[in-house]
């Protein structure tokens, strides 16, 4: 396990400039290759699959879980399950300038600490379905993996539009579970589609119960990924970059930058939950523009649900409103001229 681990640490050598490189990457290949000739490929596979969604998910959530619960009034939210007066304190923090701040602090609840083991069970529930899924295919039916692990690393331009890609698949396999869940109430997973609320923070999003866990963040990650026969490095790129920007925007951080990806996700997600579950069902929330379910705001908070555009006014007639904008800008600039 130490080997896989090493040699997985080895990927953030990629990340350096292009002097060093080349040479980072010979060593990479290296003990990539010592790696998968000396250990079981679905080992490699799970630990390393483990090891990314550790580094990239659960380490960062766990931080900014601690860190709002146990300092809400400095992370500037409170937890949604708050503890009791007897047990949060006052503490003076200095701010420079000889300033100092009053914070509070919190103990953690249970509501935290099961959401901690809440995620850990489902992400080992996801890893484990991973393994079953490569034995049958690789040892009952003797089909080829479903995730390629070879000593040969994919192109970098060919990992970039494999994830692409992948983005979009997964956008289709959350957005249709996601919302036929919520809009059929007869659905047997509607009543159990619950996502506790034990902190304000990252853990939201896998402290649900397994079979949310398994049908709206495993599979629309692992599926995709087998659909484009990807490299074992690509799906570990993938999961990294998926639980990165997961990870951030479940955090429900207000400063998020609107106009930035991360931040019009984290306003997606938002939106979701104040809605009700109304609308917003998607990741990147394309088809939730194209299909009349994105959550529309004002300054208020929550406007309402519908297309996208200027007051929900759905895809097709956004679509002419611009082209209408831009012609009758062209015109104008023609008379002026």
């Amino acid at each position: 396990m130490s080997a896989i681990i090493g040699s997985l640490g080895g990927l953030g050598l990629l990340l350096n400039n292009y002097t060093a490189s080349s040479l980072n990457l010979f060593f990479f290949w290296m003990t990539w290759t010592t790696l998968i000739m000396s250990h079981p490929p679905l080992r490699v596979e799970l630990i390393a699959t483990f090891f990314v969604r550790f580094i990239f998910f659960l380490l960062p959530a766990l931080i900014f879980t601690l860190f709002d619960n146990l300092l809400p009034s400095l992370a500037g939210k409170e937890p949604y399950q708050h503890s009791k007066p007897s047990s949060r304190k006052g503490v003076s923090v200095p701010t420079g300038r000889g300033r100092k701040k009053k914070v509070q602090v919190s103990n953690v609840d249970r509501g935290t600490l099961f959401a901690i083991f809440m995620t850990l069970g489902n992400i080992m529930l996801g890893i484990g379905i991973q393994a079953i899924l490569e034995y049958i295919a690789v040892d009952v039916f003797r089909r080829p993996r479903l995730l390629r692990v070879s000593s040969a690393f994919p192109f970098p331009w060919d990992m970039a539009r494999g994830i692409a890609y992948a983005m979009i698949l997964r956008e289709l396999f959350i957005y249709y579970p996601h919302r036929h869940i919520h809009q059929n109430p007869k659905s047997p997973f509607h009543k159990s589609h619950a996502h506790p609320r034990p902190t304000n923070s990252s853990l939201n999003l896998t402290s649900t119960t397994p079979i949310d866990y398994v049908l709206l963040q495993f599979l629309p990650v692992y599926i995709p990924s087998v659909m484009l026969s990807f490299h074992l490095l690509t799906y570990l790129a993938f999961v990294a970059v998926t639980s990165i920007v997961d990870v951030v925007c479940y955090s429900q951080y207000e400063y998020l930058p609107k106009a930035f990806f991360v931040g019009r996700i984290a306003r997606r997600v938002r939106g979701h939950d104040e809605s009700g579950g109304k609308g917003g069902y998607g990741w990147i929330g394309f088809l939730d523009w194209i299909l009349g379910t994105e959550v529309n705001w004002n300054k208020g908070g929550v406007m309402g649900v519908g297309g996208g555009g200027e007051d929900g006014e759905g895809f097709t007639r956004a679509v002419r409103r611009g082209i209408r904008t831009r012609r009758a800008s062209r015109k104008a600039s023609h008379i002026h001229d």
